[in-house]
């Protein structure tokens, strides 16, 4: 029997985009690895583990509020004599500072719907729920400004459509637009709309998933607002539905 979770990611996030070199930027959205990760850390798996269970699970994600780039430049090894400077590969020293920048994704939110089979949503629930590692969005140092667990069901998808939106309402108008990204396309000719390099695999390797992006009219009286009036809002909704 298949069920679902249903999450939510906010605060300052980073979400492995391209690597290597000194500066480093974060993908639009939480990836499919970096989500194994959070799952996988609060069930206290330790790294290199297997995660062919996790596999399992199909993402939705719907994004509240996108949130914008935020740059983060900081220095290694500066105001050192040489030989006290950043080793390099062939056994000297830099000599200089390395200098690094790091995009980090600011003001972001999402809600993401996971299924798979029950025991899976069963024992990650408790994990949420009690995590042996505390969750981060992408990075350590990224800790979520709310919960991340919001509740389990056995119809995700429309729970998520039906959700409060982290997100201030504008000031006209009756609908906001808001995006979903799925991992399957809505019909059988539906072509997808991105590729993303973030399936995990040993050996901290990757491979290629498609997502489908849509646009959907949702009412401007699911526009919770921010921060401890969303939480109101959510907690209300889930009492009442």
């Amino acid at each position: 029997m298949t069920s679902g979770l249903l999450l939510h990611l906010s605060g300052i996030q980073f979400w492995g985009g391209p690597q290597g070199g000194t500066t480093r930027t974060s993908h639009p959205h939480p990836t499919r690895s970096g989500i194994t990760g959070l799952l996988a850390a609060a069930q206290g798996r330790p790294r290199g583990s297997d995660l062919t269970d996790l596999e399992q699970l199909t993402h939705t994600i719907r994004i509240d509020r996108a949130g914008q780039l935020l740059l983060d430049f900081h220095t290694v090894g500066g105001g050192r004599l040489k030989h006290e400077t950043v080793p390099t590969a062939e056994g000297g020293h830099r000599g200089n500072a390395l200098v690094f920048r790091d995009w980090y994704l600011h003001d972001a939110a999402f809600t993401i719907a996971l299924t798979g089979p029950e025991p899976l949503i069963h024992d990650l629930a408790h994990a949420l729920r009690h995590p042996v590692y505390p969750p981060h969005l992408g990075r350590r140092a990224c800790r979520p400004d709310t919960p991340v667990l919001i509740t389990t069901t056995d119809d995700p998808y429309s729970a998520l459509e039906d959700l409060p939106l982290h997100r201030t309402a504008p000031r006209t108008g009756d609908t906001v637009p808001v995006i979903f990204l799925n991992e399957h396309p809505p019909t059988h000719t539906t072509p997808h709309t991105r590729t993303i390099d973030d399936v995990p695999h040993p050996g901290r390797t990757f491979t290629t998933r498609r997502l489908w992006e849509s646009t959907r009219h949702l009412p401007t009286t699911r526009c919770a607002g921010l921060g401890t009036t969303y939480l109101q809002a959510l907690t209300s909704h889930r009492t009442t539905s």
